[in-house]
C-alpha cells in the first residue's frame, strides 16, 4: 500500500500525534507494536513472530499472526483512505490519530461493548466490513490473552 511521505509540517491525513505512547494501556500499546511491525519493514514482522514464539510456543505464535495478517489485510484493504502508520523505528514517542484508533479498536473490540467497536471500526473501514473486523479483532485479542494467562501460570 502506498503511504504518504511524514514531513512534521504537513502531516497527512491519519498521521497527526494525538498521544504519546505512554499513555496508552498495555493492550493498546500491544497493538500498536504489531502494527508497526507488521506494516514496516520484513523483519518488523520477523521480531513480531519472535516476540510470540518466545511468549507462546511456536504453534500459537503461528496461529496468532496467521490472526493478525487476516486483520490487518481486512483493515488494510477496506479502510476509507490509506492508513498513516509511523514506522517502526520511529524515534517519537508519538501515536498518530490512525494508529490510535486501530489501537483503541481493537482492544475494545476484545474487552469493550461490541457496539463500541462497531461504531470505532465505521471510523476507519466500510461499515460492510466493520462487523468481520470486530470478529477478527474479538477473536485475536481474546486468544492473546488466554496465551498469555496460560503462560503466566
Amino acid at each position: 500500500m502506498n503511504r504518504p511521505v511524514f514531513r512534521p509540517e504537513t502531516p497527512p491525513p491519519g498521521a497527526a500525534p494525538v498521544r504519546r505512547r505512554e499513555t496508552l494501556s498495555a493492550p493498546e500499546a500491544w497493538w500498536l507494536r504489531a502494527l508497526r511491525l507488521w506494516d514496516g519493514p520484513p523483519d518488523g514482522r520477523v521480531e513480531l513472530a519472535e516476540d510470540l514464539t518466545i511468549r507462546f510456543g511456536a504453534a500459537r505464535a503461528k496461529r496468532l499472526l496467521a490472526r493478525f495478517g487476516e486483520l490487518f489485510d481486512l483493515v488494510s484493504q477496506t479502510a476509507r483512505r490509506p492508513l498513516a502508520i509511523h514506522a517502526p523505528s520511529c524515534d517519537c514517542d508519538c501515536v498518530g490519530s490512525d494508529e490510535a484508533v486501530f489501537a483503541l479498536f481493537c482492544s475494545t473490540a476484545t474487552h469493550g461493548p461490541r457496539e463500541d467497536a462497531m461504531m470505532i471500526a465505521c471510523l476507519i473501514l466500510r461499515p460492510d466490513v466493520a462487523p468481520l473486523a470486530v470478529s477478527l479483532a474479538q477473536s485475536l485479542g481474546l486468544e492473546l490473552d488466554r496465551s498469555l494467562r496460560a503462560s503466566v501460570r
